[in-house]
């Protein structure tokens, strides 16, 4: 699997990096490596969002929403990559997640759950918060913006665009700062985005 998904980050870096008419630029102050398994959150604007965080580290297991994993279009390469749908609910996942966060897989989830339309932030759902609880894992905030910009939701073509990646800092499960439970810690890390 970590083959497929070296490939996979080889060619979301190739393709990011190329797109004609858009410049990107990561932001990583942190310096984060990635090598501790986390669940990645980040805000979801556009199709290519995935390549965005596909690019960031081989070692990814991204959640997908049915529609995704049965598209037309790229859920082949979802498929391939072995990212997985949470159909049958997050609480449903745990136990298959496991094993891979214990490989040194992080989970990347986009707690809207669907693609902003105007680039506003939207109301969090609680599974990725519930999932870093029940599996003991940090949660890494990483705010994306212009992606929309770039591609449209109702959009098939890219416009001409800045695109800005910043990763923040890791939020660990005693960190209380933003909340003690699961249920607060949606609520307030929204407010941080």
């Amino acid at each position: 699997m970590l083959f497929r998904s070296k490939t996979l980050r080889w060619t979301a870096r190739y393709v990011v990096y190329r797109m004609p008419f858009v410049k990107t630029r990561v932001i990583n102050e942190f310096n984060e490596t990635f090598d501790k398994p986390a669940v990645i959150i980040a805000n979801h604007q556009s199709h290519i969002d995935l390549m965005f965080m596909m690019m960031l580290n081989p070692k990814l297991i991204i959640l997908t929403n049915q529609w995704v994993w049965r598209s037309p279009f790229y859920g082949g390469i979802i498929r391939y990559a072995d990212f997985y749908p949470v159909a049958n609910g997050i609480e449903n996942s745990i136990d298959r997640l496991r094993p891979m966060v214990e490989q040194g897989y992080s989970v990347v989830i986009f707690p809207e759950g669907t693609r902003s339309e105007t680039g506003y932030i939207n109301r969090f759902h609680k599974g990725a918060f519930f999932l870093a609880e029940k599996l003991g894992l940090d949660i890494l905030p990483v705010i994306t913006h212009g992606i929309g910009f770039a591609l449209p939701k109702s959009e098939l073509i890219l416009r001409k665009s800045n695109v800005t990646v910043k990763i923040l800092e890791r939020i660990s499960p005693s960190d209380n700062q933003y909340g003690v439970d699961y249920v607060e810690r949606s609520k307030q890390i929204r407010k941080l985005f």
